[in-house]
């Protein structure tokens, strides 16, 4: 199994200017055995750049220690008459590896609960009044029909304890960013023993305020198999925070899911009973 977003490693390598092979050369072995096209397009890291460092700024960037958030969803997908939504609000404690949703919206679905206490997880449907635990097996199955997984949301990977990671390059002109940006592009790779999904993930980190920009994800065997764009930046807490998350599945032609941030709170006060069975079949 392999998964998720991620830190890095300390490499510098040259490889703009270089041709593939000499790209591949400067990499690790296992790294140069799926180097991208596009890495002979990239600017050399400069020496000492420290790949683990800028994993850490851009997960607490993103992540924080604590954080709540209340945001909407919009699935997208020909199999849909119209585009379906649903909001929900979660809460991720980080170090206490817990996570809490709430499912608010719409009324058929308000009231489903998930809840996260490292290594389980529990889904409480209050439809038919039950709660089940979704077992490992299960982590990467969609999270209430979306192109976004149980783990994207609940984050049971360790974006920086189950990947060895590698520094690729600068890219010189990152999509979606104003002129004259500059991002690192990374490349996560799933210790041997890691309990991940992904074979490989690149991730494009803007260089000056460490916010997350792109993510592709690799198979086993170096298929990528869906993008995750971040967009729509606004300063939380000194944070550049990206408020529109878009997760395209490459395989399915036409689908698409949008979440679009409303709130988002850094080190909030957590009401005692948050992460707890209990406060599943809680109705507010």
């Amino acid at each position: 199994m392999r998964a998720a977003l991620v830190p890095l490693l300390a490499v510098g390598l040259g490889l703009a200017l270089a041709p593939a092979a000499a790209v591949e050369d400067a990499l690790p072995a296992a790294t140069a055995a799926a180097v991208p096209p596009e890495a002979a397009a990239l600017e050399p890291a400069p020496d000492g750049a420290d790949a683990r460092a800028i994993a850490e700024r851009v997960e607490d960037v993103f992540r924080g220690s604590i954080t709540e958030l209340a945001a909407r969803m919009v699935v997208v997908s020909p199999r849909l008459p119209a585009p379906r939504e649903l909001r929900f609000r979660s809460w991720d404690d980080r170090p206490g590896k817990r996570a809490f949703i709430r499912i608010l919206s719409p009324p058929k679905d308000a009231g489903m609960t998930f809840l996260k206490l490292h290594p389980n997880l529990w889904n409480y449907i209050p439809r038919v009044e039950r709660t089940i635990r979704i077992p490992p097996s299960m982590m990467l199955q969609s999270w209430m029909g979306s192109d976004f997984t149980n783990d994207d949301l609940v984050r049971e990977a360790s974006q920086l304890d189950d990947y060895d990671h590698f520094l690729v390059g600068i890219d010189p002109a990152p999509e979606g960013v104003g002129e004259g940006a500059r991002a690192w592009v990374l490349d996560y790779r799933p210790h041997e023993d890691a309990p991940v999904v992904w074979g490989k993930i690149l991730s494009w980190v803007e260089m000056e305020r460490a916010a997350p920009l792109r993510q592709e994800f690799f198979d086993e065997e170096g298929e990528k198999l869906r993008v995750m764009t971040f967009s729509d930046f606004r300063d939380v807490d000194g944070r550049p925070y990206p408020h529109r998350w878009v997760m395209r599945p490459l395989d399915k032609p036409g689908h698409e899911t949008r979440i679009e941030v409303e709130e988002i709170l850094f080190e909030p006060e957590i009401e005692p009973g948050l992460f707890t069975k209990r406060n599943l079949t809680r109705r507010d």
